[in-house]
């Protein structure tokens, strides 16, 4: 009897712990596996390269040849007006910056006016695979931005990076494994993204201090958030007028792999939307599904009092040089660089003002994966595993208008109670009806 005791101990104990294994494990959404070609496939025409880009004229279009083709530095285009650059492609024309050693972005287009990229791919730049930088009308269309290794931190920021540019169009693009942002843009006005995919990446599609923005009909899927828009103090610009819409934005509920000390290390896997001090923004008819926290929205006075006693590590200096980081790019990445702004910016706006959900179909998917990280664990424990549309901090914006909604009558809202240490965490349904537009 006691040996057949202590079998069936044993046996309870390994169906216990399979059971904790599959618990955590089995519905755990992680990255597509993604064979690296080896570098040495890839050709090297990168001087006949430089001197297309170098010795364009305005007016020309730079004609990219199919291929796979590998670089040691980046690729510049500066004081440029009317140029395409058009490759074979997307997959065709393969561009690999996977063994670079100068410079940060692997296309770096600056000081131009009207400039069209599509057709191409690019790879495994150290920094941002395509940044775009002081350009009045640009257009990345049909375009692949990745990194072929798996989702860590050694990978670069952003895959598609247009900042303090005007009439911005991104369409047709897809995004994987950026360690900040599969597209992003930042401190821009009038821009579209539309008809893209994003997956794999920290954050799938950004916004970041622009202006008269549209988001739609994207497919934004296992990326830690789906979507995000933030408007941070000290920059060149503040957000207003964002419109996130037709979008399919499920299953994001990939692990947060943005370098420590980066504003991205603190999202939260598991959200379809993230609005931080967000201006004026809307968003209707999405398909918001199996995200275990649909819509996260803090203000940067939460974010601010969250951060207070956190240490951050310097940049290395040998980091710094290696990725040659520009100062406007430090200032939208680094947390203890944006919460340092906040004092010196007297016109910065830290809350949420003017946000409204209107006809967003909603799901909450797995209750197994809000416990599969830091954050998403917190949240679940703090709530006693409820479900909730939308997770705050509790901060409103004084003059009111914070949030309204339509089209959903039991639109929850928990409370997480920031500024008190999460000490009075409250669940409420939102009854504020949106106006008419």
């Amino acid at each position: 009897m006691k040996k057949f005791l202590k079998n069936t101990g044993i046996t309870l104990a390994i169906f216990l712990v399979a059971g904790l294994i599959w618990w955590f494990v089995s519905d755990y959404q992680v990255y597509e596996n993604r064979p690296q070609k080896p570098l040495d496939e890839y050709v090297d025409l990168e001087a006949d390269f430089q001197k297309l880009f170098q010795l364009a004229q305005d007016g020309e279009t730079i004609e990219l040849p199919a291929g796979h083709f590998k670089f040691s530095k980046a690729l510049i285009l500066d004081g440029k007006n009317n140029i395409t650059i058009k490759g074979a492609g997307m997959d065709k024309t393969v561009l690999s910056f996977r063994g670079q050693t100068e410079g940060a972005e692997g296309i770096r287009v600056a000081n131009g006016h009207n400039i069209t990229l599509e057709d191409f791919t690019v790879q495994d730049a150290i920094g941002d695979n395509i940044k775009a930088i002081y350009i009045d009308t640009i257009i990345f269309r049909n375009l692949k931005t990745e990194w072929t290794d798996v989702p860590n931190t050694t990978l670069g920021a952003y895959g598609l990076y247009p900042v303090i540019c005007k009439n911005v169009l991104i369409e047709n693009c897809e995004a994987l494994r950026g360690s900040d942002s599969g597209l992003y843009v930042g401190q821009s006005q009038d821009v579209v993204i539309r008809n893209n995919i994003t997956t794999e990446n920290v954050c799938g599609i950004n916004v970041e201090n622009s202006g008269n923005v549209d988001i739609y009909n994207n497919k934004c899927f296992n990326n830690t958030s789906g979507i995000t828009a933030l408007d941070i103090p000290g920059l060149t610009r503040y957000m207003d007028d964002i419109r996130i819409h037709d979008n399919q934005i499920y299953e994001n509920t990939l692990y947060n792999f943005a370098p420590a000390g980066n504003v991205a290390a603190s999202t939260v896997a598991g959200t379809g939307i993230t609005l931080w001090a967000a201006k004026n923004v809307s968003v209707y008819d999405n398909e918001i599904v199996d995200n275990p926290f649909p819509i996260v929205m803090f203000s940067f006075v939460g974010t601010n009092y969250m951060a207070k006693d956190k240490e951050y590590a310097p940049v290395a200096a040998s980091e710094r040089a290696r990725n040659e980081v520009s100062a406007e790019e430090e200032a939208s990445l680094r947390e203890d660089v944006i919460n340092a702004k906040w004092s010196a910016d007297e016109n910065y706006n830290p809350y949420n003002v003017d946000i409204s959900f209107r006809n967003n179909k909603w799901s909450f998917g797995s209750f197994r994966k809000k416990l599969q990280t830091t954050g998403g664990a917190l949240f679940t424990l703090a709530t006693w595993g409820k479900n909730a549309h939308l997770w705050y901090d509790g901060v409103d914006n004084p003059d009111g208008s914070t949030v309204c909604i339509d089209g959903n009558n039991d639109f929850i809202v928990v409370n997480l109670d920031i500024m008190n240490d999460s000490k009075n965490i409250e669940f409420k349904e939102l009854m504020t009806k949106c106006s008419a537009d």
